[in-house]
């Protein structure tokens, strides 16, 4: 599924946030693929990503581990569905 992440933060700038984002990625690779991430401004990251496994992706962003760091870098984020139009 084609899934774009609105990364939202208030504790870090985005050069942080990235850091953060790319120490992750043994992880992500486990539910996410064909990964491009972009920077909107030094407070919006958007992430494209595609997620082949939802269920990991879900537990992931639930667990106490995660809150955690949004919480100490002031994060939050807009997941959303993308489909082809045609």
């Amino acid at each position: 599924m084609n899934t774009l992440i609105i990364a939202k933060m208030t504790k870090v700038n985005y050069d942080d946030w990235k850091v953060k984002f790319d120490e992750d990625a043994e992880v992500q690779s486990k539910m996410m693929r064909n990964t491009t991430v972009g920077k909107v401004d030094d407070n919006t990251a958007m992430v494209l990503t595609e997620v082949f496994n939802p269920e990991m992706v879900e537990e992931f962003m639930n667990s106490d581990d995660f809150k955690e760091m949004e919480n100490n870098l002031g994060l939050s984020h807009e997941v959303y569905k993308v489909e082809k139009i045609n």
